[in-house]
């Protein structure tokens, strides 16, 4: 629900049906359950160390997210704390948080939880004496829920992902090289309407890749109607 509301504020871009919906909580699902059992099960063998491989994944995402150079916040204070979170949700799920494509940030990610998270695994099984056929069987079973989570996302943005409207694509919507960032034009037939500038500044990062202001300040110019 959380990820159709972001698309109620990109109204030149088709809203996203139930059937889409499902599945991107299918793949979601899968991504997560896959990354929070091998977490779990190596908490189970190390508990103590649990903390230690958070911030120890949780400083490269962080300054992951400072290369980006994110502008959310109002205020330079504020934008150091929301790397900080944005770090945080890494350590479970990926999401963009800066404009341009993101297929390659997402391979680089996923091939990083891979990782990660086999490592995990290898350490459970070895400290906890697992058998076998049983240790197969688990590191297979998650492996599989990732992949097949992996497959369906790229399904759902190849097939299910809404596109732009046609209707919307004219020669006046070429994007410029300055996007009003924060701010959220009304619409046909109201004269005034409450706009949450965060929610829309997020669904700018999530579907369009526009460039960034400085702190504070709005363009004029067109909006970015590009499709990532």
């Amino acid at each position: 629900m959380y990820h159709r509301s972001l698309r109620a504020f990109l109204p030149d871009k088709g809203q996203q049906r139930w059937a889409s919906s499902a599945l991107y909580f299918l793949w979601n699902l899968l991504l997560i359950s896959a990354r929070i059992a091998a977490l779990a099960l190596f908490a189970s063998a190390l508990p103590c160390l649990v903390p230690a491989h958070f911030l120890s994944l949780c400083l490269p995402l962080f300054l992951w997210a400072w290369l980006q150079r994110t502008r959310f916040m109002d205020s330079a204070a504020g934008e150091w704390f929301y790397r900080g979170t944005v770090a945080v949700i890494w350590y479970f799920s990926w999401f963009n948080v800066a404009e341009g494509q993101s297929r390659g940030r997402g391979v680089i990610y996923h091939a990083l939880m891979v990782t990660d998270s086999g490592i995990l695994l290898g350490a459970w099984w070895g400290l906890r004496g697992v058998e076998l056929k049983q240790g197969v069987g688990v590191v297979i079973s998650l492996l599989c829920a990732y992949l097949l989570g992996l497959l369906l996302k790229g399904l759902y943005y190849c097939c299910f992902h809404p596109k732009l409207h046609p209707q919307s694509v004219r020669e006046e919507d070429v994007p410029d090289s300055h996007t009003p960032f924060r701010s959220c034009p009304p619409q046909p037939g109201s004269s005034s309407q409450l706009c949450n500038k965060r929610m829309a500044c997020l669904a700018s990062i999530f579907y369009t890749p526009v460039p960034v202001l400085p702190y504070g300040r709005l363009s004029n110019r067109t909006p970015n109607n590009g499709i990532i």
